[in-house]
Protein backbone atom coordinates (compact mmCIF):
# COMPACT_ATOMS: atom_id res chain seq x y z
CA UNK A 1 0.00 0.00 0.00
CA UNK A 2 1.23 3.50 -0.70
CA UNK A 3 2.86 5.23 2.21
CA UNK A 4 1.75 8.77 1.35
CA UNK A 5 -1.52 9.66 3.09
CA UNK A 6 -2.47 13.11 1.88
CA UNK A 7 -6.00 14.10 0.99
CA UNK A 8 -7.60 17.21 -0.42
CA UNK A 9 -11.40 17.44 -0.58
CA UNK A 10 -12.78 16.91 -4.07
CA UNK A 11 -13.25 20.18 -5.88
CA UNK A 12 -15.86 21.01 -8.49
CA UNK A 13 -14.27 21.06 -11.94
CA UNK A 14 -15.41 21.92 -15.42
CA UNK A 15 -15.98 18.94 -17.73
CA UNK A 16 -12.57 18.28 -19.39
CA UNK A 17 -14.08 18.00 -22.87
CA UNK A 18 -15.72 21.42 -22.52
CA UNK A 19 -12.43 22.92 -21.31
CA UNK A 20 -10.47 21.43 -24.23
CA UNK A 21 -13.05 22.52 -26.79
CA UNK A 22 -13.12 26.02 -25.31
CA UNK A 23 -9.33 26.34 -25.49
CA UNK A 24 -9.39 25.17 -29.09
CA UNK A 25 -12.05 27.73 -30.03
CA UNK A 26 -10.04 30.53 -28.39
CA UNK A 27 -6.92 29.60 -30.39
CA UNK A 28 -8.84 29.44 -33.67
CA UNK A 29 -10.64 32.71 -32.98
CA UNK A 30 -7.34 34.44 -32.19
CA UNK A 31 -5.97 33.18 -35.49
CA UNK A 32 -9.04 34.51 -37.26
CA UNK A 33 -8.71 37.97 -35.72
CA UNK A 34 -4.99 38.17 -36.47
CA UNK A 35 -5.60 37.55 -40.15
CA UNK A 36 -8.92 39.35 -40.50
CA UNK A 37 -7.73 41.33 -43.53
CA UNK A 38 -6.89 38.14 -45.39
CA UNK A 39 -10.21 36.65 -44.34
CA UNK A 40 -12.12 39.61 -45.77
CA UNK A 41 -10.16 39.40 -48.99
CA UNK A 42 -10.85 35.70 -49.35
CA UNK A 43 -14.55 36.23 -48.74
CA UNK A 44 -14.70 39.08 -51.26
CA UNK A 45 -13.04 36.93 -53.93
CA UNK A 46 -15.13 33.83 -53.21
CA UNK A 47 -17.77 33.12 -55.88
CA UNK A 48 -21.40 33.35 -54.92
CA UNK A 49 -22.45 30.14 -53.22
CA UNK A 50 -18.84 29.28 -52.37
CA UNK A 51 -17.61 28.51 -48.86
CA UNK A 52 -16.12 31.44 -46.95
CA UNK A 53 -12.98 31.07 -44.87
CA UNK A 54 -15.14 31.63 -41.81
CA UNK A 55 -17.27 28.62 -42.71
CA UNK A 56 -14.18 26.49 -43.30
CA UNK A 57 -12.92 27.40 -39.83
CA UNK A 58 -16.27 26.48 -38.33
CA UNK A 59 -16.27 23.13 -40.11
CA UNK A 60 -12.71 22.34 -38.97
CA UNK A 61 -13.58 23.18 -35.37
CA UNK A 62 -16.65 20.94 -35.47
CA UNK A 63 -14.55 18.11 -36.91
CA UNK A 64 -11.97 18.55 -34.16
CA UNK A 65 -14.67 18.44 -31.48
CA UNK A 66 -16.07 15.23 -32.97
CA UNK A 67 -12.57 13.69 -33.01
CA UNK A 68 -11.95 14.61 -29.35
CA UNK A 69 -15.29 13.19 -28.30
CA UNK A 70 -14.76 9.99 -30.30
CA UNK A 71 -11.33 9.45 -28.72
CA UNK A 72 -12.77 10.02 -25.26
CA UNK A 73 -15.65 7.61 -25.82
CA UNK A 74 -13.26 4.95 -27.13
CA UNK A 75 -11.12 5.20 -23.98
CA UNK A 76 -14.19 4.91 -21.78
CA UNK A 77 -15.37 1.85 -23.72
CA UNK A 78 -11.97 0.17 -23.39
CA UNK A 79 -11.85 0.57 -19.61
CA UNK A 80 -15.44 -0.64 -19.31
CA UNK A 81 -14.63 -3.69 -21.44
CA UNK A 82 -11.42 -4.35 -19.47
CA UNK A 83 -13.27 -4.61 -16.16
CA UNK A 84 -16.39 -6.05 -17.75
CA UNK A 85 -14.53 -9.21 -18.79
CA UNK A 86 -14.93 -10.43 -15.22
CA UNK A 87 -17.91 -8.27 -14.24
CA UNK A 88 -15.82 -6.27 -11.75
CA UNK A 89 -17.32 -3.34 -9.80
CA UNK A 90 -15.05 -0.66 -11.27
CA UNK A 91 -16.45 -1.21 -14.77
CA UNK A 92 -19.15 1.29 -13.81
CA UNK A 93 -16.52 3.99 -13.19
CA UNK A 94 -15.00 3.92 -16.69
CA UNK A 95 -16.06 7.47 -17.53
CA UNK A 96 -14.66 8.83 -14.26
CA UNK A 97 -11.22 7.32 -14.96
CA UNK A 98 -11.02 9.07 -18.33
CA UNK A 99 -12.40 12.43 -17.20
CA UNK A 100 -10.08 12.58 -14.19
CA UNK A 101 -7.08 11.64 -16.34
CA UNK A 102 -7.89 14.49 -18.72
CA UNK A 103 -8.42 16.91 -15.84
CA UNK A 104 -5.06 16.15 -14.19
CA UNK A 105 -3.02 15.31 -17.31
CA UNK A 106 -2.11 11.69 -16.57
CA UNK A 107 -2.29 8.56 -18.70
CA UNK A 108 -5.96 7.57 -19.03
CA UNK A 109 -5.15 3.91 -18.23
CA UNK A 110 -3.05 4.53 -15.13
CA UNK A 111 -5.53 4.66 -12.25
CA UNK A 112 -7.73 2.00 -13.83
CA UNK A 113 -4.75 -0.37 -13.99
CA UNK A 114 -3.84 0.42 -10.37
CA UNK A 115 -7.41 -0.48 -9.41
CA UNK A 116 -7.00 -3.93 -10.92
CA UNK A 117 -3.66 -4.63 -9.23
CA UNK A 118 -4.72 -3.30 -5.82
CA UNK A 119 -8.21 -4.77 -5.50
CA UNK A 120 -9.02 -6.81 -8.63
CA UNK A 121 -11.17 -4.01 -9.94
CA UNK A 122 -12.96 -3.34 -6.66
CA UNK A 123 -13.80 -6.99 -6.02
CA UNK A 124 -11.46 -6.99 -3.02
CA UNK A 125 -11.71 -3.32 -2.05
CA UNK A 126 -10.57 -2.29 1.43
CA UNK A 127 -12.94 -3.28 4.21
CA UNK A 128 -11.51 -0.71 6.61
CA UNK A 129 -12.31 2.32 4.42
CA UNK A 130 -15.22 3.30 2.18
CA UNK A 131 -14.77 3.24 -1.61
CA UNK A 132 -11.07 2.44 -1.29
CA UNK A 133 -10.00 0.18 -4.15
CA UNK A 134 -6.63 1.67 -5.06
CA UNK A 135 -4.42 1.17 -2.00
CA UNK A 136 -4.45 4.89 -1.28
CA UNK A 137 -3.58 5.79 2.31
CA UNK A 138 -3.13 2.15 3.32
CA UNK A 139 -6.91 1.65 3.52
CA UNK A 140 -7.27 4.35 6.18
CA UNK A 141 -9.00 7.08 4.15
CA UNK A 142 -12.74 7.04 3.43
CA UNK A 143 -14.29 8.42 0.26
CA UNK A 144 -17.90 9.27 -0.48
CA UNK A 145 -17.83 7.41 -3.81
CA UNK A 146 -15.49 5.75 -6.27
CA UNK A 147 -15.77 8.87 -8.41
CA UNK A 148 -14.28 10.90 -5.56
CA UNK A 149 -11.48 8.41 -4.90
CA UNK A 150 -10.56 8.35 -8.61
CA UNK A 151 -10.52 12.14 -8.72
CA UNK A 152 -8.36 12.51 -5.60
CA UNK A 153 -5.85 9.85 -6.61
CA UNK A 154 -5.61 11.23 -10.16
CA UNK A 155 -5.00 14.71 -8.77
CA UNK A 156 -2.16 13.43 -6.61
CA UNK A 157 -0.54 11.31 -9.30
CA UNK A 158 -0.75 14.28 -11.65
CA UNK A 159 1.36 16.27 -9.22
CA UNK A 160 -1.43 18.77 -8.51
CA UNK A 161 -1.66 18.30 -4.76
CA UNK A 162 0.94 20.62 -3.17
CA UNK A 163 1.38 18.14 -0.31
CA UNK A 164 2.47 15.28 -2.60
CA UNK A 165 3.72 17.08 -5.72
CA UNK A 166 7.35 16.42 -4.75
CA UNK A 167 6.72 12.71 -5.20
CA UNK A 168 4.80 12.77 -8.49
CA UNK A 169 5.14 16.03 -10.43
CA UNK A 170 7.08 15.87 -13.69
CA UNK A 171 7.52 12.08 -13.66
CA UNK A 172 6.70 9.55 -16.36
CA UNK A 173 4.40 6.62 -15.67
CA UNK A 174 7.13 4.41 -14.23
CA UNK A 175 8.36 7.21 -11.99
CA UNK A 176 4.84 7.85 -10.71
CA UNK A 177 4.29 4.16 -9.95
CA UNK A 178 7.63 3.76 -8.19
CA UNK A 179 6.70 6.71 -5.98
CA UNK A 180 3.22 5.26 -5.39
CA UNK A 181 4.65 1.91 -4.31
CA UNK A 182 8.47 1.95 -4.13
CA UNK A 183 10.32 -1.15 -5.44
CA UNK A 184 11.78 -1.87 -2.00
CA UNK A 185 8.24 -2.20 -0.63
CA UNK A 186 6.47 -3.91 -3.56
CA UNK A 187 8.97 -5.38 -6.06
CA UNK A 188 7.98 -5.11 -9.75
CA UNK A 189 4.88 -3.05 -8.87
CA UNK A 190 5.43 -0.65 -11.76
CA UNK A 191 5.85 -3.51 -14.23
CA UNK A 192 2.64 -5.18 -13.05
CA UNK A 193 0.59 -2.01 -13.43
CA UNK A 194 2.10 -1.11 -16.80
CA UNK A 195 1.30 -4.60 -18.07
CA UNK A 196 -2.34 -4.02 -17.20
CA UNK A 197 -2.23 -0.65 -18.96
CA UNK A 198 -1.21 -2.44 -22.16
CA UNK A 199 -4.07 -4.92 -21.72
CA UNK A 200 -6.53 -2.03 -21.35
CA UNK A 201 -5.25 -0.49 -24.57
CA UNK A 202 -5.71 -3.79 -26.44
CA UNK A 203 -9.40 -4.07 -25.61
CA UNK A 204 -11.53 -4.32 -28.74
CA UNK A 205 -14.62 -2.11 -28.72
CA UNK A 206 -17.18 -1.43 -31.39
Amino acid sequence: MTKYIHFIPKKVTTHPFVKNAYKTLIIIYSFYIAFSAQVLALEAEAPLGGESFKQLLFDDTAALERKLRHDQEEKIAKIRAYYGRYNLPLQHEAEHFVLAAEEYDIDWRLVAAIGFIESTGGKHACTTADYSAFGWGSCKIDFDSYEESIDVISMNLGGQNPDTAKYYAGKDVRGILEAYNPPDIVPNYADKVMKQMKIIDRQVVS
